[in-house]
C-alpha cells in the first residue's frame, strides 16, 4: 500500500490537469515533490513540470525531454524549489501555459482560482515534500 505521501492531488481547469505528488526521478538516485502539467483527457501531453528533487531541482517548460533539457533551479539560485514553484504557479502559470505552446489553454486559465487552489491546499502540499 502506498503511503500518503504519494497520493496526488490533482487540479483541473481549461483543458489542463496539475497532479502533484511525491516521486522518483529516473534511476531512483533522486525524489521529491512532482507538478506535472498535463493537457486534460486521454493524451496528457506534457505543458510543464516541475520536479522539486532533494539532489537536483529542475523544470521543464514544454514537452522537452530528459533533465538535459530542463532548466536547473540552484542554477537559477533557488533555494526552497516547492515554495518557489508554488509561487510561480500562484503568480504565472498562465503565461508559463503560454510560453509552452499552449496558448489556447493558457487563455483560459483563471489564474485567481489556481492561486486560490494552491493556497488551500499548500500544508498538504507541503506534507508531500
Amino acid at each position: 500500500m502506498e503511503s500518503k505521501k504519494t497520493d496526488p492531488i490533482a487540479i483541473e481547469q481549461a483543458g489542463m490537469r496539475m497532479t502533484i505528488a511525491h516521486r522518483h526521478g529516473l534511476g531512483g538516485s533522486d525524489e521529491g515533490l512532482t507538478f506535472d502539467i498535463t493537457t486534460a483527457g486521454a493524451e496528457g501531453k506534457r505543458i510543464l513540470r516541475f520536479d522539486c528533487f532533494y539532489k537536483n531541482p529542475h523544470y521543464h517548460v514544454g514537452a522537452s525531454g530528459g533533465e538535459s533539457a530542463a532548466f536547473k533551479m540552484k542554477d537559477e539560485g533557488v533555494e526552497d524549489s516547492v515554495r518557489w514553484t508554488l509561487d510561480q504557479l500562484k503568480t504565472r502559470f498562465a503565461a508559463l501555459v503560454k510560453q509552452a505552446g499552449y496558448e489556447e489553454i493558457a487563455g483560459r486559465i483563471d489564474q485567481k482560482a489556481i492561486a486560490d487552489q494552491l493556497t488551500r491546499l499548500e500544508p498538504e502540499i507541503l506534507a508531500k515534500y
